[in-house]
């Protein structure tokens, strides 16, 4: 059975680990944003039990649902920061077009060679099976 917990809990939890990443993020010799640590920290501790995914569930379920609204700030930044953009507006669309163009090239690099090791994961285990992986092969052929 699934125990529930209260909204003030699991925001009380989410809290205590972001509490944790901005003290971390003090002793850090580097600049990290403590967002990010928070996030890493959320995960370890979601993959190891420590918090389980129902004590904050309905509490992360609301903050994704209402997203948008954690961009207004940076967006106003933006319409704030507007001559600034004005005067370096080749710089800024170039910037913007390279970045985007090095992270669908990223994304797309580390898909092939995720999506590379597990399809040597399936071939080493059809070698595991001799007969198999003639069957496999030959059925392949008959295919093509």
């Amino acid at each position: 059975m699934k125990k529930t917990y209260s909204i003030i809990y699991q925001g009380v939890m989410i809290s205590i680990v972001m509490m944790i990443s901005k003290f971390i993020e003090a002793l850090l010799p580097f600049a990290m944003p403590s967002s990010v640590i928070g996030l890493v920290l959320l995960f370890i501790a979601l993959c190891t039990n420590i918090i389980r995914l129902e004590q904050i569930e309905t509490v992360g379920n609301a903050l994704v649902d209402n997203i948008g609204l954690f961009f207004v700030p940076a967006g106003i930044s933006a319409i704030n920061s507007l001559d600034l953009l004005k005067g370096h507006f080749l710089l800024t669309i170039a910037l913007i077009f390279f970045s985007t163009l090095f992270l669908l090239v990223g994304t797309g690099w580390m898909a092939q060679l995720l999506l590379g090791i597990g399809h040597k994961k399936v071939a080493k285990k059809s070698t595991a099976f001799p007969k198999l992986a003639t069957i496999k092969k030959s059925t392949a052929n008959e295919v093509r």
